[in-house]
C-alpha cells in the first residue's frame, strides 16, 4: 500500500468563477444544458486535513456553519469512491471553509475534488480517467473541472470539458463575497418560471451596458443575474460599482451571490480593492488568475 497513506496530508484548493453561463436547454430528466467557461481562483481557499486511522470510513470536523459533517460533497465523494474501487481508508478529516457557501464559487465541489484526487493517488487500484470523471459528476457537476489544469468550456450540466485558454495574461482580478447564500435549485427554478414567461429577454436587456467582449470572441455574462438581481438588487449595485471603479468587465459567477471584476490596470484594481472594502461583503484580490502572467511575469 502507498506509504503516503500513513502519513497526514493537507490539501489546499481555490474555487472558480464562470466567465460567462449560458442556460442552453432543459432535458427531459430536469437538469440543464450549460455552456460555461470555468477558471480557477487563487483566492479564497478551503483546506482538507486528513489524518489516517485505523478501520475504515470518513470522519469529518467542519466548524462552518451551514454544513452537516454527515452529508456533503466530501461523504458522497468517498462513499461514491469506496463504492467503485473497495478502497475504504480509515480517515480523520477536517475541513477549514475559506470559500463562502452559496457564492457560486464551486467550494465543495473543489472539496470533494480534493479527495477524490487524494483516495486516487493512494488506492492500490485507481480509476482510469473516465471512470473517475463518471463518478465525480455524481457528487457534483463542475467537479470534474477541479482536475483540469486549465480553463475549460463546459458543456452538458457542465461536466463536458474542453480546455481552452482566454485571454488573461496581464489582467487582474477581483473577487466580492457579499453575506448572502444563493440557493442554486432555487436560482434555476426562478429561471425556469421567468423563460416560461417569456419575461428573460427584456430583463436581461436592462443588463446589457455590463456585457463585454473583453474576452472576444466570449462575452462576460450570465443567465442568472436578471432573477438573482430582482431579488437581490445590492448585488446589481455591486456590479455596477465595479465598473465604476474600473472594471473592464464584470460578472457573476454560478448562481451567485459571488461577482468578480476583471482590471487591465493593477494600480486601478488596487485601488477599486481598498474603495470596495467599505462594502458589505469580503474583497479578495487583485490576483493574477493562475497559469496567466502579469505583464510583469509575477
Amino acid at each position: 500500500m502507498p506509504e503516503a497513506l500513513d502519513a497526514p496530508a493537507r490539501l489546499r484548493t481555490g474555487g472558480k468563477i464562470n466567465l460567462f453561463l449560458r442556460i442552453t436547454g432543459r432535458r427531459p430528466d430536469g437538469y440543464h444544458e450549460l455552456s460555461t467557461l470555468f477558471v480557477r481562483l487563487p483566492e479564497p481557499c478551503d483546506e482538507l486535513f486528513l489524518r489516517p486511522r485505523a478501520g475504515t470510513g470518513l470522519r469529518l470536523r467542519c466548524a462552518a456553519p451551514g454544513i452537516d459533517p454527515g452529508r456533503n460533497t466530501l461523504t458522497r465523494a468517498y462513499a461514491l469512491y469506496a463504492e467503485a474501487t473497495g478502497f475504504a481508508p480509515g480517515l480523520e478529516a477536517e475541513l477549514v471553509k475559506g470559500i463562502p457557501l452559496g457564492a457560486g464559487l464551486g467550494g465543495g465541489s473543489a472539496d470533494a475534488a480534493l479527495l477524490l484526487g487524494w483516495l486516487q493517488a493512494n488506492c492500490p487500484e485507481p480509476l482510469d480517467g473516465a471512470a473517475l470523471n463518471s463518478l465525480a459528476v455524481r457528487v457534483g457537476a463542475d467537479v470534474p473541472f477541479f482536475f483540469a489544469s486549465t480553463a475549460c468550456h463546459g458543456q452538458g450540466v457542465g461536466e463536458c470539458l474542453t480546455p481552452c485558454r482566454p485571454p488573461l495574461d496581464g489582467v487582474y482580478g477581483l473577487l466580492l463575497c457579499p453575506e448572502l447564500r444563493i440557493d442554486t435549485a432555487w436560482a434555476y427554478a426562478a429561471w425556469d418560471r421567468e423563460n416560461a414567461a417569456g419575461t428573460l429577454t427584456a430583463g436581461g436587456g436592462a443588463d446589457k451596458n455590463h456585457r463585454s467582449g473583453f474576452l472576444w470572441p466570449w462575452t462576460v455574462e450570465n443567465c442568472f443575474e436578471p432573477v438573482v438581481f430582482a431579488a437581490h438588487p445590492h448585488l446589481a449595485r455591486l456590479k455596477t460599482r465595479l465598473v465604476r471603479e474600473g472594471a473592464a468587465a464584470a460578472g457573476m459567477s454560478g448562481s451567485g451571490s459571488a461577482l468578480f471584476g476583471l482590471f487591465r490596470d493593477e494600480a486601478a484594481a488596487r485601488r477599486a480593492s481598498c474603495r470596495l472594502r467599505q462594502e458589505k461583503a469580503a474583497v479578495h484580490g487583485p490576483f493574477v488568475f493562475p497559469g496567466y502572467d502579469s505583464p510583469g511575469g509575477s
